[in-house]
């Protein structure tokens, strides 16, 4: 036997062994990214539900730590190229959240001025809510 042959033998076992751990770890990094992608979107499931039957401001309240640990969660799955508009988009969420006026609240300001009761705090919610779900849909 020539003494190329055990070396080659050797080289093409190394590169069988690699391309399978290669394959493998893209199926698992894939797999990692669709498991946070539903933890992401389920997290916010319920507020995207129940916001029109709901408070906003107690429904946003009662979960902001299961959106937040969700957010961070996620962010390491974002595309670095698309990590400041995530960002962006987490901000602009979270200032909206702070935002929201409480529901009795909102109808004793409409009842003392009587003008209609101002939803627009809520529209800008769904909004911030649709743009940050977006970034689930680019993973």
């Amino acid at each position: 036997m020539p003494v190329w042959v055990p070396f080659a033998t050797a080289a093409i076992g190394a590169a069988v062994t690699f391309c399978i751990f290669v394959l493998t770890g893209r199926r698992e990094r894939a797999r990692s990214k669709r498991e946070a992608v539903a933890k992401f979107r389920s997290a916010f499931a319920e507020a995207i539900t129940q916001i029109n039957e709901k408070d906003p401001h107690f429904l946003m309240n009662s979960a902001q730590v299961q959106h937040d640990v969700a957010i961070f969660e996620f962010r390491r799955t974002v595309d670095p190229k698309h990590m400041q508009n995530f960002d962006a988009a987490v901000e602009k969420f979270r200032k909206c959240r702070t935002e929201l006026t409480p529901a009795t609240l909102a109808v004793w300001k409409s009842l003392g001025s009587g003008q209609p009761v101002d939803d627009s705090e809520t529209v800008r919610l769904k909004e911030a809510l649709n743009e940050l779900l977006a970034f689930a849909d680019q993973t």
